[in-house]
């Protein structure tokens, strides 16, 4: 993954430096980071989001050129870039790097022409580095035609290897459980995206099926194996849930979407009108820097070790951006070098380890903001490190004030959704139809919001303990009904047996959680009963 995403800056940056032009090729590294997106995807699915986020670039080096010279237009386009690219990543589950560098491309499209780049050459320059990243990215599934299903398989079984090894309770099994259980979607919906046929593709469907059933048994912390569904496959390879189902979840208030939404439209928007109430230079710097700490959507703690990550991080980027400089004085090829390096640090470590990852985005992204300019870099150092400043407390603070108390509704109303879900897919258990596109897309919709659940447990535990507790043992009896409805849609093939009048008794419970009225886990469980057919 890090060769190619240095290929697809270094192969431009090498080639415009030998036709005489190294800025038009740093400015293709705004396009470049297209690469960074899509890993791990089979090639359908790859090629789609490369696609849109290529696409999406060149649209904000467009907007961002044309509110370029405005400081309240720059300001607003970056608040509407940041808020809709927030959300789009978070519904659609874009993954890794997230929604940052569209703000990134959207804040230079607006900074550059005002110091002496073409707007025209910049929109082109990142069209240029995007379509090349698009074939970069692409060219591994040459080699490894089924790596990415093989790779989603080893990652599902580490990921429940750790959980089942883990503690059984406590605030660290949950983020175990909620970790095996995206990754075991995430390798059902691979391998469905891959359409393999053959042994291999059966050898990787048993696999994932033993492993799923190891998780199914040890599903949430502080419950005994259930050995009913040990002997069950909890998930059937139900594919990914479409766009149109994604944005349609996505968009419920509240949600874990929404949520990030807001807080990154409220932080980034006040970095901006502060940062111009300050009269400070490069008021895209700060917001940008506000985006970083917010996009990922983390919990209270999580986001101040973020701020504190970025912080520091920018301090050791600028003494590399620095180096980088004084050494360009002397030799342009050494420029290539350390871009195409940072490059492949960037993808190196943006997944794995972001404290570190941030020294290497520092230098990338002024190394590109900075060609073709008349900028001197001594300003430029240190007005960075005031935006940056000002910027990651404004993203700490925003937590603490947007949204504080909405932890409690929140897991509420995330409870409230699986008991629905639930309802809807015992419907189609009771009356044989789960085997139908029907049946299937309840399938789907209830392990969807199951995993929407898990991940609103987690951080809403995170920020608001106490809050949430009275709603722990509730989230747990439901997840077990969940996946005992999942399981028997794996294994029937006929209309299910003793389900007359779960799916009622569901909406009924899913009607008090909502009202803020939760019933008790014993409720569920017996409903759960009903459905296992016990």
């Amino acid at each position: 993954m890090a060769v190619r995403a240095s290929v697809a800056i270094g192969a431009p940056v090498t080639t415009m430096t030998l036709l005489g032009d190294q800025p038009a090729g740093l400015l293709m590294g705004t396009g470049a980071f297209t690469v960074l997106y899509a890993a791990g995807r089979p090639w359908r699915s790859r090629l789609r989001l490369l696609l849109g986020v290529a696409a999406s670039f060149v649209l904000c080096a467009c907007l961002g050129t044309l509110a370029s010279g405005s400081a309240p237009a720059s300001v607003a386009l970056v608040v509407g870039v940041a808020t809709v690219a927030t959300f789009l990543c978070h519904s659609l589950r874009v993954g890794v790097p997230g929604a940052f560098f569209f703000v990134l491309v959207a804040g230079l499209g607006g900074y550059l022409p005002m110091h002496g780049v073409a707007p025209a050459g910049f929109v082109i320059s990142t069209a240029v580095g995007a379509a090349f990243a698009v074939v970069v990215a692409m060219a591994d599934l040459a080699v490894r035609p089924h790596g990415p299903q093989r790779d989603a398989v080893a990652r599902a079984r580490a990921a429940v290897d750790a959980f089942l090894s883990g503690p059984r309770a406590g605030e660290e099994a949950y983020r175990r459980s909620a970790a095996a259980g995206d990754a075991l979607h995430h390798g059902w919906a691979t391998l469905a995206d891959g359409r393999a046929r053959g042994e291999r593709a059966d050898a990787l469907l048993a696999e994932l099926g033993g492993v799923q059933r190891a998780y199914s048994a040890h599903l949430l912390p502080g419950d005994a194996p259930d050995p009913e569904l040990a002997a069950e496959q909890a998930e059937a390879p139900l594919g990914r849930p479409t766009a149109r189902q994604l944005l349609r979840h996505a968009a419920r208030w509240p949600s874990n979407p929404l949520q990030a939404t807001v807080r990154v439209a409220v932080g980034v928007a006040a970095a901006g009108l502060l940062a111009s109430a300050l009269d400070v230079d490069h008021v895209y710097w700060t917001m940008a820097a506000t985006m970083l700490v917010l996009h990922t959507g983390l919990d209270r703690r999580g986001t101040a070790v973020r701020a504190a990550h970025r912080l520091v991080g920018t301090v050791v980027g600028l003494g590399i951006f620095l180096l980088v400089h004084v050494g360009a004085a002397d030799s342009p090829w050494l420029v290539v070098a350390v871009v195409v390096l940072l490059q492949g640090l960037v993808e190196l470590f943006v997944a794995r380890a972001y404290a570190v990852a941030v020294v290497f985005i520092t230098p990338l992204a002024l190394t590109i903001g900075t060609a073709g300019t008349d900028l001197s870099v001594t300003p430029v150092v240190s007005e960075r490190l005031l935006d940056t400043a000002v910027g990651v407390v404004i993203g700490a603070l925003v937590p603490w004030v947007v949204l504080a108390r909405g932890a409690p509704r929140l897991l509420a109303a995330c409870i409230a959704r699986v008991l629905v879900a639930v309802a809807t897919a015992v419907e189609h258990l009771g009356a044989g139809t789960h085997r139908t596109s029907a049946g299937r897309h309840a399938l789907r919709d209830l392990a969807l919001t199951m995993q929407e659940m898990s991940a609103a447990a987690g951080r809403t535990l995170r920020d608001d303990p106490a809050g949430v507790a009275p709603l722990l043992a509730l989230r747990e009896s439901t997840a077990w009904l969940g996946l005992t409805v999942l399981a028997r849609g794996a294994v029937e093939t006929t209309p299910a047996s003793h389900v007359e009048g779960a799916a009622w008794a569901c909406r009924v419970l899913a009607r008090r959680t909502a009202a803020g009225d939760p019933p008790e886990p014993t409720d569920v469980y017996r409903v759960r009963a009903a459905v296992a057919g016990r």
